[in-house]
């Protein structure tokens, strides 16, 4: 009997190991586009040099940082994808070329890569004559833009593809940010802000490709959502709720694209903890159910929607 228990306790155990196992996911070193560099001088020492090497330095941490804050993958230092890639004499050319995503995802034991190019990053200082004071302010405009893909290694596809293009201008800062908060800022804390809003971007948009936002739990008006705080989750901030319907089938391959989707209600987040965030329903046209999708629901107006049910990738 004893020994029952505890080969009993043993398989136990051992079904938690397997249970909280992530997927490993590694961010290749990004391309930058020839000729991006900024270096601009300010008042008073207030200087920003950004080299290439700088700029993909920052922007891949920034990327890591959201990601492992994420709590969805494991996520791998650079340190060790420089060391296999060093170790296997392989240069940008090599695993930069198409179709040997899933060599290098295996040499990294990876379930997923992320590949991408820094296509554009302006950073400008516009000076403004005040007549009334007699002061000189500075404007500042700066736009990122970055165009990412994300590959399944054990399959060799690209599961997601996207591009984000992220503006910076000074003015929306100030209504972001208190002036007790950004008083003293220079133009590397202008620089470190776009960085994050553009890594956070690609990384939601990462996370909306492979494990999109769903309900954990539901009590009365009350939601629970499987991401947290660390991973760009908003107080204030408005999601659609999808039901999952019917695969979409393509009718050439015969493969399996996803499923189509149904909105079922709009839930708004109340609170986030460090791995979920609390909801309450705004509004709903079916009772909601575990594990359906929630999207952010932009600002923007759209036009209408198609008539055909939109495909979701496969989850």
């Amino acid at each position: 009997m004893k020994k029952l228990f505890v080969l009993l306790v043993v398989v136990g155990w051992c079904g938690i190991v397997l249970a909280a196992e992530k997927s490993t996911i590694a961010v290749l070193p990004f391309k930058v586009s020839s000729g991006i560099e900024v270096e601009i001088k300010g008042q008073g020492g207030n200087n920003l040099r950004l080299t290439r090497s700088i700029i993909l330095r920052e922007f891949s941490n920034q990327l890591n940082v959201f990601l492992a804050k994420s709590r969805k993958f494991t996520v791998m230092d650079r340190e060790n994808i420089s060391k296999v890639m060093n170790e296997n004499k392989l240069t940008e050319s090599d695993w930069a070329k198409p179709g040997q995503e899933q060599k290098v995802g295996k040499l990294l034991v990876a379930d997923y890569l992320v590949n991408g190019t820094i296509n554009r990053l302006d950073f400008q200082v516009i000076r403004q004559n005040i007549q009334i004071t007699g002061e000189i302010k500075p404007r500042i405009v700066a736009t990122f833009k970055v165009q990412f893909s994300v590959t399944e290694v054990a399959t060799g596809k690209m599961v997601f593809a996207d591009q984000v293009i992220e503006k910076l201008k000074s003015v929306d800062v100030r209504r972001e940010i208190p002036i007790s908060e950004r008083k003293d800022w220079i133009l590397a804390d202008y620089k470190d802000l776009l960085f994050e809003k553009t890594a956070t971007k690609v990384g939601n948009a990462i996370l909306g490709g492979i494990f999109p936002v769903k309900i954990a739990s539901i009590s009365g008006d009350s939601v629970v959502l499987n991401r947290g705080a660390g991973a760009g989750i908003i107080v204030g901030q408005q999601y659609r709720v999808y039901k999952l319907g019917a695969s979409v089938i393509d009718p050439d391959t015969k493969e399996v694209l996803g499923s189509s989707e149904e909105v079922a209600g709009v839930i708004v987040i109340t609170a986030t903890e460090p791995r979920f965030s609390k909801a309450r329903i705004v509004s709903k046209k079916m009772e909601l159910q575990n594990g359906w999708i929630c999207r952010p629901l932009t600002q923007k107006v759209k036009n209408a929607a198609p008539a055909y049910p939109k495909a979701t990738p496969g989850w």
